[in-house]
């Protein structure tokens, strides 16, 4: 099961579906059900997409879509685009917790970056769950040990990290608290595997992972810069990328992740709330952002 059909949630979600997995996705109303399908057709498309491009040899990247180690032939590309045609089969669609949970043995959490919102999930998660379940966060923001005093049997609650496009970039960060067994931390990462991810383990608990702890700095960086009216977001953006030869810039990065992502982490430094910090600046843009529903490119 994955509670929550978000950015990451949507294509954790399409992943295990996609690696044959029969997936529910927890949602909280029906609207948020519509939204999340609408989410899961795009992930169709981009499948889609990335396959075209390794077929035709615009691309040579297909891990998520396990080919690690094959030789891969005409033919299986043909039966990659027949899985991505199919992946809906395996995807249902529940807002009773109760429901979603009964028979599950790997829940995975990914809704929104809030405290308060998190606590009240895995308050309700501890009526319905099984003993023997594992439950793994995908939060980008908390560590585990954040949540283990609420969760029952809490040794079997870990972190299991996702980078974004989950099919190209098929890294699962599995990061546990001081409690997590062993035997979680190996079912983590055989999960991981199952569905075609490369697991990274974390030896101890560190804010950010090993992904965030690299991406965010850079991506404060570019705020500060913007927020500070130093450059625009587009010239940002075009200095790093024909310097770096990398393919995307830090605000498109955000605008993929998310505005609301970038506001959650951001609000959760301290100078955040001091006025006349850059922080503060920062996030006081990023909430007119949210409240306008843009984005840094439309």
């Amino acid at each position: 099961m994955v509670a929550g059909g978000g950015v990451l949630g949507s294509q954790i979600a399409f992943q295990c579906a996609y690696a044959g997995l029969k997936t529910t996705i927890w949602l909280r109303s029906a609207d948020s059900v519509q939204r999340a399908k609408k989410k899961l057709d795009a992930l169709k498309e981009s499948y889609s997409q990335t396959i075209a491009a390794c077929k035709y040899g615009k691309m040579n990247y297909l891990g998520a879509f396990d080919t690690v180690g094959k030789q891969v032939t005409e033919a299986d590309f043909d039966l990659y685009q027949n899985k991505t045609d199919t992946v809906m089969d395996n995807i249902i669609f529940e807002t009773d917790m109760e429901k979603a949970v009964s028979g599950q043995s790997f829940i995975i959490e990914s809704i929104s970056e809030n405290m308060d919102t998190k606590k009240e999930f895995y308050n309700n998660l501890n009526k319905y769950v099984s003993n023997d379940a594992v439950i793994a966060t995908n939060t980008s923001s908390f560590l585990p040990s954040d949540f283990k005093d609420i969760i029952d049997n809490s040794e079997r609650f870990i972190a299991v990290h996702f980078a974004n496009n989950i099919w190209i970039a098929n890294i699962a960060e599995i990061m546990g608290h001081s409690g997590t067994s062993e035997e979680t931390v190996q079912k983590a990462k055989a999960f991981a595997n199952r569905i075609n991810m490369i697991p990274s383990i974390i030896r101890k608990e560190q804010k950010g992972y090993i992904l965030n702890s690299l991406l965010i700095p850079f991506l404060l960086s570019a705020l500060k810069l913007w927020a500070g009216e130093v450059a625009s977001s587009s010239d940002i953006d075009k200095t790093w990328k024909l310097s770096t030869a990398s393919k995307y810039g830090p605000f498109e990065i955000m605008d993929t992740v998310g505005i609301n992502t970038v506001y959650a982490v951001v609000v959760t430094s301290p100078s955040a709330n001091q006025e006349g910090t850059i922080e503060n600046l920062i996030a006081e843009k990023l909430r007119k952002m949210l409240e306008s529903g843009s984005r840094f490119y439309s």
